[in-house]
């Protein structure tokens, strides 16, 4: 008697899951891990944040946590929010700047006004009404500012082979670097530890939005301020010879 099998049946394809309706979370993948959380937008580029605690949060984080600030920087949409937000900052800067410069020359002034032969028309940086047109008009200079040096910046990353998102991540990173204007209102010191924290930003932000080494975006950096010193040094030396060579002229 010949043995008998059962028939030969097809394999059945494994069943789509069932469509999730709207609203719910998704199921994680195998092996139970969820995926990671993307990032949240800066404070300042979410609608739904108040205008001033956005702003403050902001600013909070690229003084306290600069990484995670630029990690969550937007690289797309409309440079409004970044350049208002450089403006606001640039504009604290400024101001506290001409104050102070208007205190200190009003100090010096009352300290020689006692000598003898002391001219009241003496006059120590910007007269008043300047340093008031500086303060009404610092926007304009902020906004100029930072659209030449991030041009600048960008030449130079390009140069370095660093620049892998375009002209407007460097505009938004020097926009979001500009909350050390807000160390202005330190006296004395406060323009050097902006100038110094400025760096640390522009390195640090540059690599993160343009997805480059820290390396690649020192370079971009400090070229750009290592030539302009060099040429600053050859001028003042050439001045410095013509100066010499006039004197030794005279002498004879």
């Amino acid at each position: 008697m010949a043995d008998t099998y059962p028939p030969s049946t097809p394999p059945v394809p494994p069943q789509p899951p069932a469509p999730q309706p709207p609203g719910t979370v998704p199921p994680p993948p195998t092996g139970g891990v969820p995926p990671a959380p993307q990032a949240q937008p800066l404070p300042w580029e979410q609608p739904a944040y108040p205008a001033l605690e956005g702003l403050y949060e902001t600013a909070k984080l690229f003084i306290t946590a600069p990484s995670q600030a630029f990690a969550r920087m937007s690289l797309t949409g409309t440079l409004g929010r970044p350049l208002l937000y450089a403006v606001i900052f640039g504009w604290v800067g400024i101001i506290a700047n001409q104050a102070y410069s208007l205190a200190f020359r009003g100090a010096i002034t009352g300290m020689l006004s006692g000598l003898p032969g002391y001219n009241p028309k003496l006059m120590f940086g910007l007269p008043a009404a300047a340093s008031i047109g500086v303060m009404v008009v610092a926007p304009i200079f902020v906004l100029i500012g930072i659209f030449v040096w991030a041009a600048i910046l960008h030449l130079f990353l390009m140069l370095v082979g660093g620049a892998n998102t375009g002209f407007a991540s460097t505009v938004r990173v020097l926009c979001y670097a500009g909350t050390v204007q807000v160390f202005q209102v330190v006296p004395l010191c406060g323009g050097l530890i902006a100038g110094i924290w400025a760096l640390v930003l522009w390195i640090i932000g540059i690599a993160i939005a343009h997805r480059t080494t820290q390396g690649k975006a020192a370079l971009a950096v400090f070229l750009p301020l290592v030539l302009c010193c060099v040429c600053i040094a050859l001028m003042a030396a050439a001045f410095g010879a013509a100066i010499a060579a006039a004197v030794g002229h005279l002498g004879r």
